[in-house]
């Protein structure tokens, strides 16, 4: 596997948030996505979600990607100001070669909805 380069969408869904924390004061958060996979990114900024502490997202993204060099998928929750600049609530990132090489992962039929 590590010698054939394969080309693959990278699909990621992105449904909920759980108990964000909150970036303003005297309210909850205006929580946003901010996603990123090597050079191609998505910006959801002005889909951001109004004092709202448990988002639901309901986005899919779309990535193109080549295995095995794939980037590591960087995943940004941000809080929108109108005023001051973005904040950040919390970030992740996922070593999707990891999953791609790993026999259990790809023997999966139902692959596990995630949390972090």
């Amino acid at each position: 596997m590590l010698l054939k380069s394969e080309k693959c969408i990278v699909r990621v869904y992105m449904i909920e948030g759980f108990d964000l924390a909150s970036r303003d004061i005297g309210g909850f958060s205006d929580p946003y996505l901010k996603l990123r996979l090597g050079r191609k990114s998505f910006d959801e900024r002005k889909n951001y979600v109004l004092d709202e502490p448990n988002p639901t997202f309901c986005k899919k993204f779309d990535f193109e990607s080549v295995f095995p060099g794939c980037p590591m998928l960087f995943i940004d929750v941000m809080d929108h100001d109108f005023l001051f600049g973005d904040d950040l609530i919390g970030k992740t990132s996922i070593d999707l070669e990891d999953r791609y090489f790993l026999p259990e992962w790809r023997a999966l039929k139902n692959v596990p909805v995630e949390y972090r």
